[in-house]
């Protein structure tokens, strides 16, 4: 959750938000040839910023790309867990101080993380117009970060589905909605909870909230008062883990409170993210997934460099190779990660489609017809902070 060669005379706005000409080593790379690139990139260190509250992707990243790119380019990459929304704080502090090279060259991006990026011109430019990887690119993936234009600056490496997952020796008969979802938290109180909003996958949660119990015209509209939310998760709180009176500050907190049999539900986005994790015994054997009717939000992720990447040659291949079918491939298998390719596997060879249509899955996994009827796009991007700010008073306290 990435065309030709971008020309100098294009390059006036390569930094979202900001109307002053690009930087001349921007110029100078974006205007390359990707074989020149790749001989910049050889033999250098990339540094990856990126959540890194999951096993299964960290190991992806150590164990899978760190030796690809070594093999393939020489290059040594270096992955640097942080909290994404803490990365875009350190970039606001780095430009406001004119640091013109940083540390970061690759960071893991969506969201309302990227739309402040690209509107605080955090961002180095249209790099997915170097990168002949995006040739396979669904561009429906590509074209929007939860409502914002992507505007080249940022090139997509998943898809992904909200998805609940329960442990179905726990829970006989899971809920298909949200109003039987409330109705099975009342029943069984301490056993359901969900993520402070700071967190993306809490964050997440209120949306699907805002999705099955306000009308299409509130959704429309960041300055409504989302009363109808607030009341069904105020209704929830006094039955849920701790009486509501706190709640997991991450996904890996909850994931660990469903691992532990403390909660019989856990969630997020990668309807395949329970996998590995029944398989490795952390996750009870019986854990099953649950769409909502309400609906699952859709989510693409990101890759993206930022504007002082010290490194952007080295940058682009790491993405460049991010985006390779062969790539894409061992991240869709759960043995890692499981995650949704971006790719448009129509634009693949026959081989390469069947080995994607060949990756066997889990009864963690839902049916990809599960999802008919039931794909929700993602929400305004402005709702992420409004949920943020409103729902500590609100709910929380």
């Amino acid at each position: 959750m990435m065309k030709p060669m971008i020309g100098l005379a294009a390059m006036g706005m390569l930094l979202a938000g900001c109307a002053s000409p690009a930087a001349p080593v921007q110029e100078k790379v974006l205007g390359s040839s990707y074989t020149s690139i790749e001989k910049e990139a050889n033999a250098t260190t990339v540094r990856m910023y990126m959540w890194g509250g999951d096993e299964g992707i960290n190991a992806y990243i150590d164990e899978y790309v760190t030796p690809k790119l070594k093999k393939e380019h020489q290059i040594t990459l270096e992955r640097v867990p942080i909290e994404t929304a803490d990365l875009i704080q350190k970039l606001r502090a780095e430009k406001k101080a004119g640091k013109k090279t940083g540390v970061i060259d690759v960071v893991w991006i969506n969201g309302d993380n990227f739309r402040n990026a690209k509107k605080d011109g955090l961002l180095y430019g249209e790099i997915t117009k170097v990168l002949p990887n995006m040739k396979y690119v669904d561009p429906q993936a590509q074209g929007s970060d939860s409502g914002t234009a992507t505007d080249e600056l940022e090139a997509a490496w998943g898809k992904v589905q909200y998805t609940f997952h329960y442990d179905q020796g726990s829970v006989a008969n899971p809920p298909k909605d949200l109003q039987a979802l409330k109705s099975w938290v009342k029943q069984n109180p301490g056993k359901f909870t969900y993520p402070e909003v700071t967190d993306f996958t809490g964050n997440a949660f209120v949306r699907h909230v805002m999705y099955g119990v306000e009308s299409k015209e509130t959704l429309k509209n960041p300055k409504a008062d989302f009363k109808k939310t607030w009341a069904y998760l105020n209704e929830l709180k006094p039955y849920l883990w701790k009486e509501g009176k706190t709640y997991p500050k991450t996904l890996a907190q909850l994931d660990q409170l469903y691992a532990k049999g403390t909660v019989s539900f856990t969630m997020g986005f990668n309807e395949r993210r329970a996998e590995q994790e029944v398989k490795s015994g952390t996750f009870p054997k019986e854990t099953r997934p649950l769409i909502l009717d309400d609906g699952s939000i859709a989510s693409t992720h990101f890759l993206s460099i930022p504007f002082n990447a010290p490194n952007p040659n080295g940058a682009l291949v790491t993405i460049n190779t991010l985006l390779s079918a062969e790539a894409q491939l061992k991240k869709f298998d759960a043995t890692y990660w499981g995650d949704g390719t971006s790719l448009d596997l129509a634009t693949l060879g026959s081989d390469a489609q069947m080995a994607f249509e060949n990756v066997p899955a889990a009864d963690s996994t839902p049916k990809p017809t599960e999802f008919k009827g039931k794909v929700r796009a993602e929400l305004d991007p402005e709702l992420f902070d409004v949920i943020r700010k409103e729902w500590p008073e609100r709910v929380a306290r």
